[in-house]
């Protein structure tokens, strides 16, 4: 648990070091059964929702080339919380779900990159097998850390 801390802050960490950065691609690997991913799709909405009024936010949600469910969970989580979902948002979300791999036993995280007018955000959360959180989100804001 405190191994997998220490990389999701040193992860957010870096790249918030790295300046401005461009939404990007998402990505969604290895996925955990469904019932995880639809809890970590509805606890990544609600991160979004603490940042960005649902009902007046338009978010453009750049889904990964290949199709997978994890994305249309996300989709259908953003609008049953408020948020309308269009390629012309102004506020771009992309992201990866992938396992950590080296981590016994699985554990999943997500990685949200979020672009608006106002700078960059970063957030990061780990979850177990089942989809609950492991530790708090962990978020970088144009260079600067906190922990949500």
């Amino acid at each position: 648990m405190k191994q997998v801390l220490v990389f999701l802050l040193t992860l957010a960490m870096v790249t918030g070091c790295a300046g401005r950065f461009k939404a990007g691609s998402s990505y969604v690997g290895h996925l955990p059964n469904d019932s995880a991913a639809q809890k970590i799709a509805e606890d990544a909405v609600a991160c979004l929702a603490t940042f960005y009024p649902p009902g007046r936010t338009t978010v453009n949600l750049v889904a990964p080339k290949s199709h997978d469910d994890f994305s249309q969970m996300l989709g259908t989580n953003l609008r049953s919380k408020g948020f309308a979902v269009s390629s012309t948002g102004t506020v771009t979300v992309t992201y990866i779900l992938d396992e950590l791999r080296t981590q016994k036993p699985a554990t999943w995280y997500v990685q949200l990159r979020i672009a608006d007018v106002q700078g960059d955000k970063i957030i990061t959360r780990s979850y177990t097998t089942t989809g609950e959180p492991e530790a708090a989100f962990s978020s970088t804001s144009n260079g600067g850390s906190t922990e949500e």
